[in-house]
């Protein structure tokens, strides 16, 4: 079960995993520490826009075919997001984890 989160007319439903919602947690939680509230709050809301865009280059899609070929990702800032293609217009965020943490144990 996860969080739906409704873009605009032009952006993309994405839902996110029970993992990636804790994830964002995680990510606010320390935000909050290390930058303070208004700077997190502006990272968490780059990081919704980046999810809703529906601008997302075919060609650039990174795929983590170890795993399963549905699993792709995408890099946003010191995070990268791991996510399912479901329709042309949906994607289902399964983690969103720092760059330096050791995506394989986590995925």
């Amino acid at each position: 079960m996860g969080i739906f989160v409704l873009g605009s007319k032009k952006g993309l439903l994405f839902v996110l995993s029970n993992a990636a919602s804790n994830d964002i947690t995680g990510i606010y939680k320390y935000g909050l520490q290390q930058s303070g509230e208004k700077q997190t709050k502006k990272y968490l809301n780059e990081l919704v826009l980046f999810l809703n865009s529906g601008s997302r280059n075919q060609n650039l899609v990174r795929e983590v075919s170890m795993f399963s070929q549905e699993l792709k990702y995408d890099i946003f800032k010191k995070h990268i997001v791991f996510y399912r293609i479901v329709t042309k217009n949906s994607i289902f965020v399964i983690r969103i984890l720092g760059r330096r943490i050791n995506s394989i144990e986590h995925i």
